[in-house]
């Protein structure tokens, strides 16, 4: 009897303690999609967006990284002077009005705003309106100029546009910076700013399946291009590069497990292709 009710209970210890076994968690490497915020408004909207960018900057820099330690480690002295070697970073839709951008939130009123934004607008009359979750307008106005900050968001298609512009006394008015972020469609993802597009695409385990990113030499992209009211119907990197590739200073394409690394603004076309297989192990780190 003793024998039994011990066997007994080595069974039940066994089963509980089957049972209380977690599921092994996924890892979710630095370029891997991870979006926390589902919620439907501009705010939920910009994290979205930043998910998006660092997964695909995560992929730029890591890559990048990891080849030019190949370089630097193969003997060569001057490693900095191989072909192969890369010397521009990776710095796709940097804004000037980021900091304003993130001083915007949804309790944000007139009264806030003018203690806020009190030495951005140098001066001038500060004005603000906003809904608090799809419309916010910010204005520095004075006798000479008017400064717009204007963020739209729509939730039907779950994307948002920035535009700052400005207006002098003759009522010229001008687009000094704009970004814009829509989904095309399941897991592809479009950015477009002034000087900078982007198509990306996601599987649905939130793995980079391709992406193109492009940014203008001296040109601008205008906000008639835009895709936040009309998102193009088949995006992918012959949309990003539709002004031709001798329009860009650097390009930046992933497919087929290779990143490829292209860029003039320091000379000629310089192309570095990287094996995203020799160095998996770095996003583990």
């Amino acid at each position: 009897m003793k024998k039994f009710s011990a066997l007994l209970l080595t069974v039940l210890f066994l089963f509980l303690c089957s049972c209380s076994k977690k599921e092994p968690q996924k890892i979710i490497t630095p370029d891997m999609l991870n979006i926390t915020n589902t919620e439907k408004s501009f705010f939920g909207c910009f994290e979205r967006y930043n998910s998006v960018l660092s997964a695909m900057k995560s992929k730029v820099s890591v890559l990048e990284t990891e080849h030019n330690r190949t370089v630097e480690h193969s003997g060569v002295s001057e490693y900095f002077l191989e072909d192969d070697y890369i010397l521009t970073a990776f710095e796709p839709f940097v804004l000037k009005g980021s900091g304003i951008i993130g001083s915007i939130t949804s309790e944000l009123d007139s009264q806030t705003a003018a203690d806020i934004f009190n030495i951005d607008a140098a001066g001038s009359d500060i004005q603000y309106e906003s809904d608090g979750e799809t419309s916010f307008i910010l204005r520095f106005v004075s006798e000479e100029s008017a400064k717009e900050y204007s963020i739209e968001y729509v939730k039907k298609t779950d994307s948002f546009r920035y535009a700052h512009t400005t207006e002098d006394k003759e009522g010229n008015e001008t687009v000094v910076e704009f970004l814009e972020f829509a989904s095309a469609k399941d897991g592809t993802y479009l950015i477009q700013s002034n000087d900078t597009r982007c198509c990306i695409r996601f599987d649905d385990e939130g793995e980079i399946i391709d992406f193109c990113c492009g940014q203008l030499s001296d040109e601008s992209f205008t906000l008639d291009e835009g895709i936040f009211n009309s998102r193009p119907e088949s995006a992918d990197k012959h949309w990003v590069l539709s002004r031709g590739k001798l329009k860009f200073s650097n390009i930046h394409t992933f497919e087929n497990e290779k990143l490829t690394h292209e860029d003039c603004s320091s000379g000629p076309w310089k192309t570095v292709e990287i094996d995203a297989a020799k160095y998996e192990s770095a996003f583990y780190m």
